[in-house]
Formats: structure tokens, sequence, C-alpha cells
């Protein structure tokens, strides 16, 4: 399988398992490289994954890459799964 294959079946599991860690009524919402204010030729190589809860709770992982930031959210998003709806979140 090609490199970019690859990396694209690693994103694909990192976003399965961050949608697993979801407590109930939650949801995914996206991944994307984390802005630096900098020219779009310098890209900051930071990155950012990020779920939303029924009452407008954030939830964010950050990470080296696309992968790195969904396990991030995962880890973070794990605690709340117990709770019915993940209230112990705070908006942010």
């Amino acid at each position: 399988m090609p490199a970019d294959g690859l990396e694209q079946s690693g994103v694909n599991r990192a976003w399965i398992n961050a949608s697993a860690a979801l407590p109930l009524e939650w949801r995914m919402e996206g991944v994307t490289c984390v802005s630096t204010g900098l020219q779009p030729d310098q890209p900051s190589q930071r990155w950012r994954a990020w779920a939303t809860g029924p009452k407008g709770e954030r939830i964010e992982g950050e990470g080296d890459g696309p992968i790195g930031a969904l396990n991030a959210l995962a880890r973070e998003l794990l605690p709340l799964r117990g709770s019915l709806t993940g209230s112990g979140a705070t908006s942010g």
C-alpha cells in the first residue's frame, strides 16, 4: 500500500476509535491543522480534533498530526463515556 494510503487508513482507524469513545448524544466534529497566524506557506505542524455534546459542550485533542489529535481526543472523551450525557464537560 502506498505511504499516503497507509496514513489515510491510520486516520480512519483513529477517527473510528475516537468515535467509539464518544459519550451518548455526542458527535465528532472534525480534525484540522491548527492555525499559527502565519502565511499559508508556513503551516503549523499541530493538529486539533474535536467533538461536541448535546448542550454545546466541546472537547478537543491536539497532536503532532491528525492521528495524534484524534488519539488525544479519544483519551479526553473516555472519562466521560460512563456518563449518560457526558455532562461532565465544560464549554470552551
